[in-house]
């Protein structure tokens, strides 16, 4: 398979949209603000979360086509939307632009308000037109290219954690295949009251939630139109045993460094993904033995974001990208997710970290002339 290399990023994030923010954010090792959760999202008057600051569908996209759009859907098109606006356009797109999003399970608030509107109402299916989309697990990927005109292959991939990474793994197959000259890729989670709840009931009330979505272009190596950023290496994830995240994700790294033609000793920086509970306490033991101090401290953790679940690996790759220093670096970045999946990716960073310039742009998307 040929590498693909990234091209372009956009992030909305717990620091605010756009890629300068979120490097900008990470740069100063500073956890993003904690927010109050409105009233509506908790049944704790003290419960805080790493929230994207004022964010609002319809403020942010305007009123055409977002009626009754969930908050994952949201975050995703505006993602989407300031990552197209900062590229421009000029492509040879005669295949479509494709569009890989990773996700946990799509709105699990959106699935749990169908479910409670079809048990209120006098009939099952007495449930508001408005909420029916939002129980498709594909809703933010498929709504986001249609708003878009992303006219390539489109796809949903759920991993949990490794989403992010799984994502990028099928954008480049979708490249190396010729399915699409070029593929967005990234992942997303939103805050709701449902998430929280089952977060905190699977890992206790200390961990704070983050949302958000990161995406990056992927092009081939060889029709690169803009200047690359980053060089996809090896991509390699597996499904782990009970309590034996250590060996496989262990495996896991030996594979990707190999298939990357690298050395440990030769990666520049090691990036774990920080999940809550065994998986994310093996990871960094894993890290400790394989990488030396000076590449595990070197970029600034997605955790500072909170706990962004699906979003995780995508927010890592924004990490790598941001993170100044010269080009030809070799980087890392592992996930594991509580539910037993371990992954890798390993690039070679062709940027020195400078973030794409902000795309001034209308609440429709269209660039402001």
């Amino acid at each position: 398979m040929s590498n693909a290399v990234i091209t372009a990023w956009s992030a909305v994030s717990p620091y605010g949209t756009g890629s300068a923010a979120l490097a900008d954010g990470l740069r100063t090792r500073t956890a993003a603000p904690r927010s109050e959760a409105p009233e509506e999202w908790t049944a704790r008057p003290a419960a805080t979360a790493r929230l994207v600051p004022g964010f609002d569908v319809r403020e942010a996209l305007g009123k055409a086509g977002t009626r009754g759009m969930d908050r994952l859907t949201g975050l995703t098109a505006l993602a989407v939307r300031e990552l197209l606006a900062a590229r421009g356009d000029g492509q040879d797109d005669s295949l479509g632009t494709g569009f890989v999003l990773g996700t946990t399970a799509g709105s699990v608030q959106g699935f749990m308000e169908f479910t409670k509107a079809s048990l209120e109402g006098t009939r099952p299916i007495d449930v508001p037109a408005s909420k029916t989309p939002n129980m498709a697990m594909n809703r933010a990927a498929s709504a986001s290219a249609i708003r878009h005109a992303l006219k390539g292959p489109n796809s949903t991939v759920a991993a949990g954690r490794l989403s992010g990474l799984v994502a990028l793994d099928h954008a480049r197959r979708l490249i190396a295949d010729g399915r699409a000259t070029r593929v967005l890729a990234g992942s997303a989670e939103e805050y709701s009251a449902i998430r929280a709840h089952l977060t905190h009931a699977a890992h206790g009330d200390d961990v704070v939630l983050g949302e958000g979505c990161a995406v990056v272009l992927l092009e081939s190596a060889d029709r690169a139109d803009g200047q690359p950023l980053a060089e996809v290496l090896a991509v390699h994830h597996r499904v782990a045993p009970a309590d034996g995240f250590t060996d496989a994700l262990t495996a896991t790294v030996e594979a990707a460094l190999t298939t990357a033609g690298v050395r440990a000793d030769e990666v520049w920086a090691a990036l774990p993904g920080n999940a809550p509970g065994a998986a994310g306490e093996q990871e960094v033991r894993v890290h400790g033995a394989l990488f030396g101090a000076a590449a595990r401290d070197r970029v600034a953790p997605a955790a500072l974001l909170g706990e962004t679940a699906a979003a995780t690996g995508a927010f890592q790759l924004a990490a790598l990208l941001s993170e100044p220093g010269e080009p030809g670096r070799i980087a890392l970045v592992t996930t594991t997710d509580p539910d037993g999946r371990v992954g890798c990716a390993v690039l070679r960073l062709l940027t020195d970290g400078t973030p794409a310039p902000a795309a001034t742009t209308t609440a429709e998307g269209a660039e402001a002339r």
